[in-house]
């Protein structure tokens, strides 16, 4: 069998001994007098400031304000989604313009792939819901919806999701009023008119129509 030539040496180097028992029994009183000695030292440069000292020039290197999490790990967020949000009633229209880019260096597929509002199951329309883009290459892309009348009423929530160099979402929030609170009533007199106040040195007031005459406006 092989043995270690290195070990072989060194348990025949000449001098070599093992502990004596004296050794052996101071070993623990040993032990504890460099606990305190080093226990001894923490308290000494925790109050002569040398820890603070420390931390400070460790701060500056950091650049972080002292007191502050120092040279802590960098965190970022996800980018906030695209929410839309349209309000009206019953028969109105909505049109949103959405500028898509393409910021990668290789020409990629954008798709645009609308869901339908839940329960109602209308959907909106995307044109163009498909486009190829170069690199740096935008496209204007519009969402349009008309609200029906089964729609009356109620808030919706939909999205559309944009497939290109990765999938995210286009969030639209719909809120469709009540038909009563759907109109207006207008009554037409006397021609109102705006009192409009000058300094007080003037001693006058000034009044103008407030609507122009039928057939004055340029």
């Amino acid at each position: 069998m092989q043995t270690d030539p290195c070990a072989t040496v060194a348990a025949t180097e000449p001098g070599a001994s093992l502990p004596s028992p004296v050794s052996l029994l101071l070993l623990a009183p040993r032990l504890l007098v460099a606990t305190l000695d080093s226990g001894a030292g923490v308290i000494r440069r925790t109050l002569d400031g040398s820890y603070d000292r420390l931390d400070n020039a460790h701060c500056e290197v950091c650049k972080k304000p002292h007191g502050g999490a120092c040279c802590g790990i960098p965190e970022s967020a996800c980018p906030v989604p695209c929410h839309i949000h349209w309000r009206g009633c019953v028969g109105d229209s909505f049109h949103y313009e959405l500028k898509v880019t393409n910021r990668t260096r290789v020409e990629r597929e954008f798709t645009l792939t609308p869901e339908p509002f839940p329960v109602a199951g209308e959907t909106v329309t995307v044109s163009p819901d498909k486009q190829t883009l170069a690199p740096d290459e935008s496209v204007n892309v519009v969402i349009s919806f008309t609200n029906p009348a089964a729609m009356a009423g109620g808030c919706y929530q939909t999205r559309i999701r944009l497939a290109g160099a990765y999938e995210e979402d286009i969030l639209i929030s719909l809120e469709v009023r009540a038909r009563q609170y759907c109109h207006s009533h207008i009554e037409q007199g006397e021609m109102p008119k705006k009192v409009r106040a000058h300094h007080w040195y003037h001693h006058f007031q000034c009044t103008q129509d407030c609507y122009p005459a039928v057939g004055e406006r340029p």
